[in-house]
């Protein structure tokens, strides 16, 4: 089976917006454990929360570096290609660990009977190290049982995450409203009839739809971040095209979110996402405070 939104919502609780937030950034992620089927499972799902993202599986749809290159490379350099986002599986993870040195955007299974008895801290670490050789990060999803993970970054520090916690926050909140609308209406309908307390029960239960109404709403906030960061892109394009030619241009944070329609939450994580999603820094075309810090995580990315 795979996860909903709202069960991995419910799941992982405050360690969410930290794994959205990863999978944003084109972070890789291993989930680890011992169950190969729920280790799999769990991958599965995690690419469902970037459905707009055009999803590779190792070993079915390419099985070299190579491949992957082009695909990277096709992408870097036109803006309308589809991100990439690649999985890889159980069966596949000595494959992957042998025939792979660069892992933007990657999200592995990782059985805990791969690592060698005795020494599975020190083959963590030096799994994560090799993540790490080309990533600014790498995220581990440790799975605990089929309701309870945890989630954490190999390298520490302050991720700002208020854009993912925000859209939770909106899709939770839109979720409720819209299944009491719906409970309200079948209340009212069924107000002249008489049924027993488990029929009516029965009636009123919404868990399915809760899940695909869940599923929808975040869909639309994820959609409408990324169309966000696409009208960015087209603007400070142009902005730095100005700068190229002479002029000293730069938006301040306000003109740029009110040219852009962007109301959702720090400018700092949209010019990040940009970065991660279509290679181009435009940190130097906005002026305000709370890109100041945004060179030094810019200067620890990836060149691909």
């Amino acid at each position: 089976m795979t996860y909903s939104i709202l069960q991995l919502i419910d799941f992982m609780g405050d360690d969410f917006p930290l794994l959205l937030n990863s999978l944003l950034c084109r972070i890789p992620i291993l989930v680890v454990g011992d169950d190969t089927e729920l280790l799999d499972d769990l991958t599965e799902s995690l690419t469902h929360l970037c459905q707009y993202r055009h999803r590779l599986v190792f070993w079915r749809d390419f099985t070299t570096e190579d491949e992957l290159f082009m695909v990277w490379s096709e992408e870097k350099h036109d803006y309308e290609v589809d991100r990439t986002l690649v999985c890889s599986f159980s069966s596949s993870f000595d494959l992957v660990m042998e025939r792979i040195t660069h892992f933007m955007g990657w999200v592995i299974s990782m059985p805990r009977s791969k690592i060698r008895e005795g020494s599975s801290h020190a083959d963590i670490n030096e799994i994560t190290a090799k993540l790490l050789a080309n990533s600014p990060n790498c995220g581990v999803l440790r799975v605990l049982s089929p309701s309870s993970f945890e989630f954490s970054l190999a390298k520490g520090g302050v991720i700002k995450t208020a854009v993912e916690e925000q859209i939770i926050s909106k899709i939770l909140t839109r979720t409720h409203a819209s299944l009491e609308r719906i409970r309200r209406l079948l209340k009212k309908s069924l107000r002249n009839l008489k049924f027993s307390d488990s029929m009516l029960s029965s009636i009123l239960s919404l868990d399915d739809e809760a899940e695909k109404i869940t599923q929808d709403m975040f869909n639309e906030e994820i959609n409408r971040f990324i169309h966000a960061a696409r009208r960015a892109v087209t603007l400070l394009s142009r902005i730095r095209l100005t700068r190229e030619l002479g002029a000293k241009t730069a938006l301040s944070e306000r003109n740029l979110c009110d040219a852009i329609g962007w109301d959702g939450g720090s400018l700092f994580e949209l010019i990040r996402f940009i970065k991660s999603e279509w290679h181009e820094d435009f940190s130097d075309c906005v002026k305000g405070g709370s890109l100041s810090d945004l060179g030094a995580w810019v200067d620890s990315m990836w060149g691909v």
